[in-house]
């Protein structure tokens, strides 16, 4: 597999940069995860929209699907050439996006060219090549992260690439990210002040959190993103992370790539 990052940033982006979305891909199967604002500018440089199988929206935050919006425009309608993608959403979802159709003055936005799948948060999703498992994080919506492996390869001794999305501390994390050889996380918080709220109502993890679960979870790997950048190009999160995990950490960076 292939995993691919087409924006890190966090909700504020960093200058010149994306949020959250990721390309993965498995045999002859290319997945969109998260396709946060930004993001469709960034695929369009490695490959046509038509060349993917599906998007898996982790959470219904801006910062993780608005993009939507824009990949609409550069997909092409549905005909007999180009069928309708698919857009696996969170329980409940497909009622929101049909707010951000009548936004755009188009009941039928996004109809035209996407079909919208609810997922149920429990079941696996078999798209092409690749598999999906969801797994519930805590979060201030509804979120999942995902555990991904290539199809073919599933069984005893398949690699496997783990997303935490965006997740307060919960046990649910270290479950996501058991084994992973590759564990993208992420760290959108620079430290926890005193008046911060409790850590399963923070919403998410500061580096040393992200490192605790890949040193229980004995990944193979570990990935910071969803983070800010400062002048340090985010050493200061790969540095706390260390401190609590013995792998190795690096840093989610604009279309860098991991094999796996």
């Amino acid at each position: 597999m292939r995993f691919t990052v087409l924006g890190r940033s966090p909700a504020i982006p960093n200058p010149g940069e994306a949020c959250a979305g990721y390309l993965v891909q498995g045999g002859s199967t290319r997945v969109m995860v998260d396709i946060g604002p930004g993001t469709v500018a960034q695929l369009l440089r490695l490959c046509n929209p038509t060349e993917l199988d599906a998007i898996v929206i982790s959470h219904m935050h801006t910062d993780h699907f608005l993009d939507l919006v824009t990949l609409r425009y550069s997909f092409p309608w549905k005909d007999e050439i180009n069928p309708k993608l698919r857009v696996f959403l969170p329980p409940g979802a497909t009622a929101q996006m049909e707010h951000v159709a009548m936004g755009a003055g188009i009941p039928d936005y996004f109809a035209r060219s996407f079909a919208f799948i609810e997922h149920d948060g429990a079941a696996a999703l078999e798209i092409g090549d690749l598999r999906l498992e969801p797994t519930p994080t805590v979060h201030f919506v509804p979120t999942w992260g995902f555990r991904v492996t290539a199809r073919a390869s599933s069984g005893d001794g398949a690699r496997t690439i783990a997303y935490s999305a965006d997740s307060s501390p919960t046990p649910n994390l270290d479950v996501l990210a058991e084994r992973a050889d590759l564990f993208i996380c992420e760290a959108a918080l620079r430290k926890v002040t005193d008046d911060a709220p409790p850590p399963e109502r923070r919403g998410h993890l500061v580096p040393s959190e992200a490192g605790e679960v890949a040193q229980r979870g004995r990944v193979g790997r570990m990935v910071l993103t969803h983070l800010p950048v400062n002048s340090d190009g985010g050493q200061w999160a790969v540095s706390e992370a260390a401190t609590t995990y013995e792998g190795p950490v690096e840093l989610a960076e604009s279309l860098r790539a991991w094999e796996v």
